[in-house]
């Protein structure tokens, strides 16, 4: 994004089906309806201090590491945001424009209990699958169509994910690593937030049906920026460089649609 204006994440609504047109008729006006989420952004950071005694005693082969570590901090922000949206309100996530949490059996149809096996497992993608698309008010709504693609899981539950979604990941010797090269394992995402030993999540395919917007203002990766002027306050006072990272990020739910979670009772 180009500024830090709230942001608005518009979900066109679906045309349901095109209606029968007789000849020498006139065409009918579609209705379309529109749903808008909202996210606000966070500004995140901090600096590191290096004294001039650091540089004067050649510690250079640790002072290589801090941008480094800075840049991961700044990805683990994105990582907690994002777990947020599955841990938010104790499990349900935050609420949404149409007053509700993100995941939401009555309202949302997309939240569960049971715990995680190939039968659930199909029972969230069919939960997914069967959502009802965002239609005007009146009309008859498609349904999504689109199955889960990503299964989410604490580290506890990362093995029995790779054996539902590869049934014969423990009965082949070598698929791990095979699979680990062709990228294949990918869809069982370990979410080190994942607290809960048993609460799992799964997600549809976000290049067919976006569900978290992840924004960011001056980059993914935080900006790291270094004072290093002999005119700055800290090194003019303190003989002290400092290397601060600066990270403008947004994370909010766009549609609750492509996203399923068993928070197991």
């Amino acid at each position: 994004f180009n500024s830090l204006q709230e942001i608005t994440g518009v979900l066109v609504g679906e045309v349901t089906v095109l209606p029968s047109v007789a000849e020498g008729a006139a065409y009918t006006e579609l209705a379309v309806k529109d749903s808008a989420e909202t996210g606000a952004w966070g500004k995140y950071g901090g600096y590191v201090g290096l004294t001039l005694e650091m540089f004067e005693r050649d510690e250079t082969h640790r002072l290589r590491q801090y941008p480094r570590k800075l840049a991961s901090a700044g990805l683990r922000r994105i990582s907690y945001l994002v777990g947020q949206v599955f841990l938010a309100n104790s499990g349900v996530g935050p609420a949404m424009a149409d007053t509700y949490y993100v995941f939401d059996a009555a309202h949302h149809a997309n939240l569960g209990t049971s715990a995680l096996s190939s039968t659930t497992w199909e029972a969230a993608s069919k939960a997914i699958y069967n959502q009802s698309m965002l239609v005007d008010s009146g009309a008859t709504a498609p349904k999504l169509a689109l199955d889960a693609r990503y299964l989410l899981v604490p580290r506890d539950l990362r093995l029995t994910g790779q054996r539902i979604l590869y049934p014969s990941f423990e009965r082949e010797s070598n698929i791990f690593s095979e699979n680990l090269q062709k990228g294949q394992m990918g869809d069982v995402i370990t979410v080190p937030e994942f607290t809960d030993a048993n609460d799992w999540a799964a997600a549809a395919d976000p290049l067919l049906a976006p569900a978290v917007i992840v924004a960011e203002r001056f980059g993914l990766l935080p900006e790291i920026i270094i004072a290093d002027s002999g005119t700055s306050a800290a090194l003019f006072t303190n003989d002290e460089i400092r290397m601060k990272a600066r990270h403008w990020v947004s994370v909010f739910v766009a549609d609750h649609r492509p996203l399923y979670k068993a928070n197991v009772a």
